[in-house]
């Protein structure tokens, strides 16, 4: 009877099993849930501190609409500004709001879209939204932050960065290692009735698969976790899928295709 297949499979389990063993101490950055007190102090200092804003913050204490608006009033026109007038704008309300948007340096800040158009009684109206944050060049993955500005004012402000995210100098799982994980992973997918099939990853679809280095923030009911990962891609079964950089977990995954 032949045995070699067997003993590779427990020796890589075992492998695995001991890199996911050392984890450092301080991985991975986390931000916990505020309690009810706190937020609402922080709500009512964050309102004060904008007079026109109609957003708030969520129960971690970033920026988000998260109710009713406060402020309804409208800002008084102070006639036309411009792209990069509103950008200064934005610089401005990131350096009066550290903690609610999560930006140590405005400066940082890169613009995937913006638009321009008139509200009610001729105001104007500038919408803009950021690129991803990025800690030491990795892409912190949705990040992207929504400003809307009326007559020089930031009115509404949802997303936020992260100020703190660990990234370990030594990773337990390079790209081969993470790309073995996946081998045998099954996948699922919808056809546009509904009806589901799967995909099994084999040695041979990880062939063409394409790997990033990621930060992939992990939401649970009380937290967030900021997990370093390798994002890849494997467009034989039309899936990305992220894999921690240090526990070896699948941390995350979406279809590439919409059903």
């Amino acid at each position: 009877m032949k045995r070699t297949p067997f003993i590779i499979l427990f020796f890589s389990v075992l492998l695995i099993s001991c890199e996911k063993g050392n984890i450092p101490s301080d991985y991975p950055t986390t931000y916990r849930k505020l309690s009810e007190s706190v937020i609402a102090v922080k709500k009512t200092d964050y309102i004060n501190r904008n007079q026109y804003l109609r957003s708030s913050i969520n129960e971690f204490g970033f920026c988000d609409f998260s109710g009713d608006p406060i402020n309804t009033e409208t800002p008084p026109f102070v006639g036309e500004i411009s792209e990069s007038g509103a950008i200064e704008i934005i610089k401005e309300f990131a350096s009066k709001n550290p903690s609610e948007l999560g930006i140590n340096n405005p400066d940082e800040l890169d613009f995937y879209s913006s638009s321009h158009d008139t509200g009610y009684g001729g105001s104007v109206i500038w919408h803009f939204k950021t690129e991803n944050q990025k800690v030491d060049t990795i892409e912190v993955l949705e990040t992207r932050i929504l400003f809307h500005i009326e007559n020089g004012k930031v009115t509404s402000c949802y997303g936020n960065w992260y100020p703190e995210v660990f990234i370990p100098c030594e990773f337990n799982f390079n790209q081969t290692k993470a790309k073995l994980i996946l081998i045998g992973k099954t996948v699922s997918h919808f056809t546009i009735a509904g009806e589901d099939y799967t995909y099994t990853i084999s040695e041979n679809n990880l062939k063409n698969s394409v790997c990033h280095l990621k930060i992939l923030p992990k939401d649970y009911e009380d937290k967030i976790e900021m997990r370093v990962c390798w994002q890849i891609y494997v467009p034989d079964v039309f899936y990305i899928l992220y894999v921690d950089v240090i526990t070896g977990d699948i941390v995350g995954q979406a279809p590439t295709i919409i059903s």
